[in-house]
């Protein structure tokens, strides 16, 4: 899974896509499922090509966890001409994967008519990660005279101005280096001492697996709001008319992770036969260190799978008007309905 690079695609994607997502944002796009054999048929966009963190979308599908539900449900991995987020509030699709940040972002700033329904990763994935012969300390004081790279987004540049002030240091006391999204290839070359950003899913089990000796520290630890990681979108419109839909489709998808959680073997065959293919070749010695860091964040034993609390996105969008990274502040009933078991 290359994320970086979707990373800055998706960024360029939302550049080509706001001039029609945006009238569609005015009055709320119109993303009605529709009927077929008796099933209510949703599209399902991902965040990236599918890997270990879908797992339990392909157990919901192979094991007719969705159809149980009167669900007929289409799994997309996302065009590179457009991400998840934009196919759900221009009403192409019923459900998208997603991050927070642009949850809100796109809310806020850009007037998105998107709504968060269950948390798919109640952890963020993303983290700090340096090579252990780098000497940094978990106090973060040693990042004095260090340089960091970054990603180039205001949301990374403000993670690290955070981490560095609960260590005590100004922004004169260590470099910024902005390296795009190629983190592990600057850090891994020594061309900076600490990376910000790699997903603990991904770039960071590529360097383990690859024989790095390296240290990864987690925002929390440092200060930072603790907030979920992927996450399921929705159009508000079409969920405030039918919730029911989607409430049928996070109970299918939380039967799914039952069978994900309980049995590793039997979740890596699913990766290797369903989800590994010529255009998306999965190494399984990657998927299941994947899946390994995975579990512990997606149901933590503080938090259930796709549960969702409204402090926590309090914490969140507070955060990011005091960094500048919204216009205005929203409330959490704006941007999120947590979903109801029964």
């Amino acid at each position: 899974m290359k994320q970086g690079k979707f990373k800055a695609m998706r960024w360029i994607a939302l550049l080509l896509v706001l001039l029609l997502a945006l009238p569609l944002a005015g009055c709320g796009s119109d993303s009605k499922s529709s009927k077929k054999d008796g099933l209510t048929e949703i599209d399902v966009v991902l965040d990236w090509y599918p890997n270990a963190v879908h797992s339990f979308l392909y157990y919901a599908q192979e094991k007719g966890y969705f159809k149980d539900e009167g669900l007929k449900v289409k799994i997309i991995p996302p065009a590179e001409s457009v991400d998840s987020i934009n196919f759900v509030a221009s009403g192409k699709a019923q459900i998208g994967i997603t991050y927070p940040i642009d949850t809100i972002n796109a809310y806020v700033n850009q007037k998105m008519p998107v709504r968060a329904i269950g948390a798919i990763s109640q952890k963020s994935l993303g983290v700090m990660c340096s090579l252990k012969e780098n000497s940094i300390n978990q106090d973060m004081s040693s990042l004095k005279g260090k340089k960091i790279g970054y990603d180039g987004t205001g949301a990374a540049k403000a993670e690290v101005e955070a981490v560095a002030k609960s260590a005590g240091l100004t922004s004169d006391d260590y470099e910024l280096d902005n390296v795009g999204f190629d983190l592990v290839t600057a850090l891994t070359t020594k061309k900076v001492d600490l990376i910000a950003g790699p997903l603990i899913n991904d770039e960071v089990i590529t360097m383990q697996n690859a024989g790095y000796d390296i240290n990864v520290w987690s925002y929390s630890d440092y200060g930072l709001p603790e907030f979920y990681g992927l996450i399921f979108v929705a159009d508000d419109k079409a969920y405030q008319k039918d919730p029911e839909t989607y409430q049928a489709f996070l109970r299918a998808c939380r039967k799914g992770f039952d069978d994900m959680k309980s049995d590793e073997k039997g979740t890596l065959d699913l990766i290797m036969d369903k989800m590994s293919t010529e255009d998306n070749p999965l190494d399984r010695t990657q998927q299941q260190g994947s899946y390994e860091a995975l579990i512990p964040r997606m149901e933590p034993k503080d938090g259930d799978f796709l549960t969702m609390s409204k402090s926590r996105w309090q914490s969140y969008i507070d955060w990011m008007y005091k960094n500048k990274l919204i216009k205005k502040k929203c409330k959490p009933s704006e941007v999120m309905t947590a979903p109801t078991f029964k």
